[in-house]
């Protein structure tokens, strides 16, 4: 590992925090006035204290159906939203698609995955369910040694509010495209115990573009109790999502100088004559190309967690959980378009021993999961484009995988100002796969035999062994005042579609059999877990009315898994990344107060990989810039507080230009949208919102990138408004 591979612009970013610090001391010093956060740590700290960043989100402060646009409010994360439910991230990295979008952020319930690490879903907030949460908290980069597997760029943990007073709320919602919401959250004491019951329905039944819609339904069923020394909580959730899918938008002008028959066939008739990018015309923007694209879920969580306090002053936590997820869904963004049926029942245990011995705390603990999961890709249709899309089964396999991994964490006061932690985990993978469909053989002589055209794998077992420290050390400057350096590996084990589902065979032939290029997949025996080095400094400060974070970081990752332009697996990527985040809250003055994230940050690839064919252009060159990576993300709101019953909100999201393709040839000119929210309370129990988003009618694109050489969109929703009532039993 060479971490220092660009010190001098990390030491200039360091610099500048120093300076902030210097600066911000002649401020009046205070007592700590901070918030309370548990994902770092498994318990309650304070947020001043932590080794590392951390961003606090409230989910009752938007009033939007999806988490996208609360999440992208904290800073180094950008979230492309696409039709529905679906959506790609990007934390501290570029916007990641496929088996690295799945695996490279983990997505937490109250500390426990809500998917298996093998089995993650790149959709995976369409599973979370804010409405019965009290935060959200978000880590960028590596998690501690708590966390394994997928908080790799970083991690997303929804935490229940706590369960400690009765209480019956509903909200009701109506927006813009049919969108609607109605939530009801019920808390009930029985003496004994306490219980909550959250439900929400929600959807859009018209939708921005055409044949668009969906309909989603979560319960929620949660309780409490006491038994000696040991307490109890119980949640069960569930959640159902129907799906009618709009996919990407292209236009005449997209297809580029010379587009073939087909090309411009496929187009809706919108845009077979717009010379412009399909997300700068209204009616391509709104026509939909897969109106028989769909997705179908549903997901079902249960966890017992049991925290009994011992009599030497430590605490033992046992959490036993379950997961059910099941999907059907038309992979619109294929040649082909292919019907993919998948699901995973897990259950497992976390164990944790924490003791606070005054000059160290630590957690001591084991993580144990078994999974079992089954995928089938079926194309209906003719062959399109390539051999690999052709009619028939394309795979039908099944994986057995068990997850085990001990953990330490702890902190060490090294003096009255001054603290390290430390964190080890290793975590052992093992998949036993099983093919249910033929094993490719290569020889590509039988046109019906699905199994000479995609890259099969036999029935095989496949283990990873990963190890993964951290080291941070937090120094304080005075009460409220902080510095703070973190060093963290974190590394996951491939995904099982990146192991078992390559699409290509080895060797490559088109429609005649005539041998279009070698090896163009990896040797499934040379695939690793993909790791990544982060080191980041920090400067972070509390006071009355003003608190504010700054952060430099520069990370390595390597083993990096993603497709090509070709489609083609690579499973050796490099690729570095740094930048400067800086997260600020502050009373300006008695009715006014201002929250901003802004983050510059560059993400580049350190490897270089030729890609054959028909999109050679895209060849990945060192040093390039990473497409999908804007340099510049800010999100700002302005609070105004008018009278004691009504609250205004102005909020500017803005997104700087980034590449659409790894070449750098393209590039999408960035946006900045504006919103503005109006809260008015009614009464001590009743609440009502109207929310404007898109506030200036802005022309852009949630999404822009490259497919085969063809620029792609998702178009930007124009104009459009959502309105709240809640009240308070």
């Amino acid at each position: 590992m060479v971490i220092l591979g660009k010190s001098t612009k990390f030491l200039l970013a360091a610099t500048m925090l120093g300076a902030t610090a210097l600066g911000s001391a002649a401020l009046a010093q205070t007592a700590v006035i901070d918030e309370v956060i548990v994902t770092t740590t498994r318990a309650n700290s304070l947020r001043i204290d932590n080794a590392g960043n951390i961003a606090t989100l409230d989910p009752s402060e938007t009033v939007n159906l999806f988490p996208v646009e609360m999440l992208n409010r904290a800073p180094g994360v950008h979230i492309h939203r696409g039709s529905g439910q679906e959506h790609l991230t990007a934390i501290r990295s570029p916007v990641l698609v496929g088996g690295a979008g799945a695996g490279s952020f983990l997505y937490l319930e109250d500390g426990i995955p809500m998917r298996a690490p093998g089995f993650a879903n790149v959709n995976a907030l369409m599973d979370a369910m804010p409405q019965a949460d009290g935060s959200v908290e978000v880590v960028r980069g590596p998690g501690s040694a708590l966390y394994g597997s997928n908080a790799v760029h970083g991690l997303i943990n929804f935490i229940s509010a706590p369960l400690d007073e009765s209480g019956t709320s509903t909200d009701l919602a109506y927006g813009s495209y049919g969108r609607h919401a109605v939530s009801l959250k019920s808390a009930q004491d029985h003496g004994q115990f306490m219980t909550r019951v959250t439900l929400d329905v929600n959807g859009e039944t018209e939708g921005y573009r055409a044949a668009q819609s969906f309909g989603q339904q979560k319960a929620r069923l949660e309780a409490a109790w006491q038994d000696g020394a040991t307490g109890y909580r119980l949640s069960l959730a569930h959640m159902n999502l129907n799906q009618e899918t709009a996919g990407y938008a292209q236009s005449l002008f997209d297809l580029g100088d010379n587009p073939r028959a087909n090309d411009i066939n496929g187009l809706p008739a919108a845009c077979q004559t717009v010379n412009v990018p399909a997300y700068e015309d209204e009616a391509c923007a709104k026509a939909n190309p897969n109106g028989d694209a769909y997705r179908d879920a549903t997901a079902t969580r249960l966890y017992v967690r049991m925290t009994t306090d011992l009599a030497d002053g430590a605490t033992l936590t046992l959490t036993p959980y379950l997961r059910s997820n099941e999907m059907d869904f038309r992979m619109h963004f294929l040649p082909g378009t292919p019907l993919e049926q998948n699901s995973h029942d897990s259950y497992g245990l976390q164990a944790a021993y924490a003791r606070d011995a005054g000059w160290v705390s630590y957690v001591a603990g084991l993580d144990v999961e078994l999974t079992k999961g089954e995928l089938i890709e079926t194309q209906e249709g003719p062959t399109v484009s390539r051999n690999r899309y052709r009619n028939g089964i394309h795979y039908d396999f099944e994986v057995e995988a068990q997850v085990i991994a001990p953990y330490l964490h702890a902190v060490w006061s090294l003096s009255d100002a001054t603290d390290v932690t430390t964190g080890l985990r290793w975590e052992m993978t093992n998949y036993d796969y099983t093919n249910n469909a033929t094993d490719s053989d290569n020889t590509n002589t039988d046109p019906n035999d699905l199994g000479d055209f995609l890259f099969r794998v036999a029935d095989r077992s496949d283990d990873f062994s990963d190890v993964s420290p951290k080291l941070g050390l937090v120094h304080r400057l005075a009460d409220n005042r902080r510095v703070f350096v973190n060093w963290a590996r974190a590394a996951r084990a491939p995904q099982v579609t990146d192991l078992y589902r390559l699409r290509d065979s080895t060797t490559q032939t088109n429609f005649s059999g005539t041998v279009l290029d070698d090896n163009l997949n990896p040797d499934i025996d040379s695939i690793d877990s993909e790791t990544l080095d982060s080191l980041e400094v920090g400067y972070r400060a509390a006071y009355p009315g003003l608190s504010y974070e700054a952060t430099a970081f520069i990370m390595q990752k390597e083993n990096y898994h993603f497709r090509d332009a070709s489609d083609n697996y690579v499973a050796n990527g490099e690729t570095d990344h740094m930048g400067v985040e800086l997260s600020l809250n502050w009373m300006l003055a008695r009715d006014w107060s201002i929250a901003t994230q802004l983050t510059y940050a560059q993400h580049e690839y350190a490897f270089d990989h030729n890609i054959s064919g028909a999109n050679s252009a895209e060849t990945i060159t060192d040093g390039k810039t990473i497409d999908g990576a804007p340099e510049t993300l800010a999100n700002t709101r302005l609070r105004y507080k008018y009278n004691e019953r009504t609250y205004l909100n102005f909020d500017w999201e803005h997104v700087g230009s980034y590449f659409m393709d790894a070449s750098n040839s393209a590039e999408y000119d960035g946006h900045d949208v504006f919103a503005v929210t109006a809260d008015y309370v009614l009464s001590g129990q009743s609440r009502l919102g109207l929310r404007i988003d898109n506030l200036f009618d802005e022309t852009y694109a949630k999404r822009a990138d490259k497919w085969f050489g063809k620029d792609r969109y998702f178009p930007g929703e124009g104009r459009r408004f959502m309105a709240r009532i809640s009240h308070d039993f």
